[in-house]
Formats: structure tokens, C-alpha cells, sequence
């Protein structure tokens, strides 16, 4: 799982510098379930237009179904926003089925 916060619309600068220093062949085929948080709304289309691109040049097996919560979605001491869990439960199952697909083709 890799997660982020968004930064002027995208993810922040030394979020990426990490990724600068990653060989392109070290994350190929490995499962990744992708997360970020952000101010608002407005800024959920990080993870389709950002992050996603960024996790396909390296090949990686990005989950389908990706995780975006709003600060105001994920106030302290609030239960989880009904939506945001079901989208959680869903990219869970999607990535534990990855997970394991990957192991079963190990063993």
C-alpha cells in the first residue's frame, strides 16, 4: 500500500524524489493498493491522474479500486465515512486477491 498527501493538486515533491531513486524493474508486477489524502474534494482525482501514471511507468499491479479521503472525512474521533469504508473493504479484497495470486505463482 502506498498513501500520500496532496500537495497543490499532486503529490508533494519529496514523495516523488523517493520514487526518483527506485530502479524502474524493482516494482514490477508487485501489488500496490493506492491511498492519498487531501484538503478536499476537489483534489481526489490525485490518485487517477498522479499517482497511478507514476506506478505504471514502474510497472507495478496497481489495485483497481483506490482509496481518497478529504481532512474533513477523517475528522479525530469520527467513525469512517460509510463510503470511504466500503471503498477500503473493497481495495482490501482486491489486494489481499493480488497477494495471494502472487504467492500461489511463487510457490
Amino acid at each position: 500500500m502506498i498513501g500520500c498527501p496532496v500537495f497543490q493538486g499532486s503529490y508533494p515533491g519529496l514523495f516523488k524524489h523517493v520514487f526518483d531513486l527506485i530502479k524502474p524493474g524493482v516494482l514490477r508486477n508487485r501489488p500496490v493498493l493506492l491511498t492519498a489524502v487531501g484538503g478536499g474534494l476537489r483534489h481526489s482525482l490525485v490518485v487517477e491522474h498522479q499517482l497511478r501514471p507514476l506506478f505504471g511507468f514502474f510497472e507495478a499491479c496497481t489495485v483497481s479500486t483506490a482509496i481518497y479521503a478529504s481532512s474533513d472525512e477523517l475528522a479525530s474521533g469520527a467513525p469512517l465515512a460509510p463510503m470511504i469504508a466500503a471503498r477500503l473493504a473493497n481495495a482490501v479484497e482486491q489486494f489481499a486477491a493480488l497477494v495471494g495470486d502472487r504467492q500461489a505463482n511463487a510457490a
